[in-house]
């Protein structure tokens, strides 16, 4: 679609709306009680042991379910729900893994009896507490996660008020702008894009529905971030003030925006992004593609990676026996995950081989010229190279990977060998042979077998 047809959806010039209709959360008069909560909690969780905890551990234990660990364990017993919230985690890192860019998800969020926000019997409450306890040690990270800690508790008291059956809230977060590149790389953001997650928040009655759109901030990894510029027009076309905000900041300061503002949800934003920066598609130097029709890439996409999340969840659970806490539980994810989807980047061009660090895009491009040439044993070796020299991650965050375990392999065996490579799995785009879509593939002892019933043996 041409950018003027685009352009064409939404009034991109300077506007300003009603004050009713788009203000900052920090002008509501609630803000100031609800930061305080806020603040309480999360003095709780980072020194449970000088505060009282009353109100952290209330938080954290209405639900019988607190964390990834606590849902694996209880999986590997036949809890379907916390299967469920295993693979919710499971879907979650591959997508936030393979995805830096141009891509857009959504998570439904559930409302308990108590009004309590929870997903899969897992409170928001204790997603947080999680996340301040064992993923937040430097200063820089662990800034962020006050600041999305305080806008959860603004999310639950919106829903409290009604606001979010005719509000949208929309939260903008930048990749850091107070960290090296070494640093950031360390932390999990992928500094050749510079990635932004524009979060839209609403309700649609009796659930809470959140899209993520991740937009570059960089039209292409060596030229200049334009994500401050870009997002503070976005905040003058509102009529809100976002200009000289640090990423941080930005993160603290929550836009409150009527749904009539943005019909078409997180896409709206998008859009908006695409416009100001002038002649990208989703923050990058690409065509202008029709967005919705996008959208439904998006969604076709994530369903494309089903069978791996499946597949991914069945290996977590079986590992139950030998998760020993919290940090375990989310190491061993990260690893299944980076395992098994450096080798699906093999198959899906999709990914982008660089989410992967450079040696391991090597071997994912070397797989991929030799997958389109018919030579499978070759792609089957170069998928297994990549596995192994794989560095990736999902969401940024300061945790940090234990020394005692980094000569295992995702699946638990050693990985300092690659001279016989293990079986692999992905998900074809389309079979080569029958032509079926999204075919679940096994190469096993020499042989290839997809879920459409096609086979060929590897020469």
């Amino acid at each position: 679609m041409a950018a003027s047809a685009v352009a064409e959806q939404i009034d991109y010039t300077t506007q300003f709306y009603d004050p009713e209709e788009v203000y900052l959360a920090t002008e509501l008069a609630s803000d100031v009680e609800t930061r305080l909560q806020a603040s309480r909690f999360i003095g709780s969780c980072l020194a449970r042991e000088a505060v009282d905890l009353s109100y952290a551990e209330e938080a954290e234990h209405v639900q019988p379910i607190e964390s990834l660990y606590d849902a694996i364990l209880l999986a590997a017993e036949g809890d379907e729900r916390a299967r469920q919230m295993v693979a919710i985690n499971v879907a979650t890192d591959v997508v936030e893994r393979t995805m830096k860019t141009a891509h857009i998800t959504k998570t439904v969020l559930n409302i308990d009896e108590a009004g309590r926000i929870q997903q899969f019997g897992q409170s928001m409450e204790s997603v947080q507490a999680n996340s301040l306890r064992y993923a937040s040690d430097t200063p820089q990270m662990l800034a962020r996660t006050k600041a999305e800690t305080t806008n959860a508790f603004r999310i639950a008291e919106y829903h409290r008020q009604g606001l979010l059956e005719d509000y949208a809230v929309v939260v903008f977060s930048r990749a850091a702008d107070d960290m090296s590149e070494a640093a950031m790389r360390e932390a999990g953001f992928f500094v050749d894009t510079m990635s932004t997650s524009i979060q839209v928040t609403t309700s649609d009655g009796e659930t809470l529905i959140t899209e993520s759109a991740f937009v570059a901030g960089k039209r292409h990894p060596n030229s200049e971030r334009h994500d401050a510029e870009t997002i503070a027009g976005i905040g003058e076309h509102l009529g809100v003030d976002l200009t000289h905000k640090s990423a941080t900041k930005l993160l603290e300061t929550p836009v409150l925006v009527h749904k009539s503002v943005l019909p078409n949800g997180a896409l709206d934003i998008v859009k908006l992004y695409d416009a100001i920066a002038g002649d990208t598609f989703f923050g990058e130097d690409k065509p202008i593609h029709d967005y919705f029709a996008y959208r439904d890439i998006c969604k076709e996409r994530e369903e494309r990676f089903g069978p791996l999340v499946e597949s991914i969840t069945d290996k977590l659970v079986a590992l139950a026996p030998v998760v020993v806490d919290r940090m375990d539980a989310s190491e061993k994810l990260h690893k299944l995950a980076g395992y098994h989807m450096s080798k699906q980047a093999v198959y899906d061009t999709d990914i982008n081989p660089l989410v992967f660090d450079e040696e391991a895009a090597g071997n994912i491009e070397k797989g991929r010229i030799a997958y389109q040439n018919g030579d499978y044993a070759t792609a089957h070796f170069f998928a297994n190279r990549a596995a192994i020299t794989q560095r990736s991650s999902s969401c940024p965050s300061a945790l940090k990977a234990r020394e005692n375990d980094l000569q295992q392999d995702q699946n638990g065996e050693s990985s300092s060998s690659d001279e016989t490579p293990g079986d692999c799995e992905f998900v074809s785009k389309q079979c080569p042979k029958c032509g079926e879509k999204n075919v679940k593939t096994i190469i096993s002892k020499g042989k290839i077998k997809g879920s459409c019933g096609c086979s060929a043996t590897l020469k």
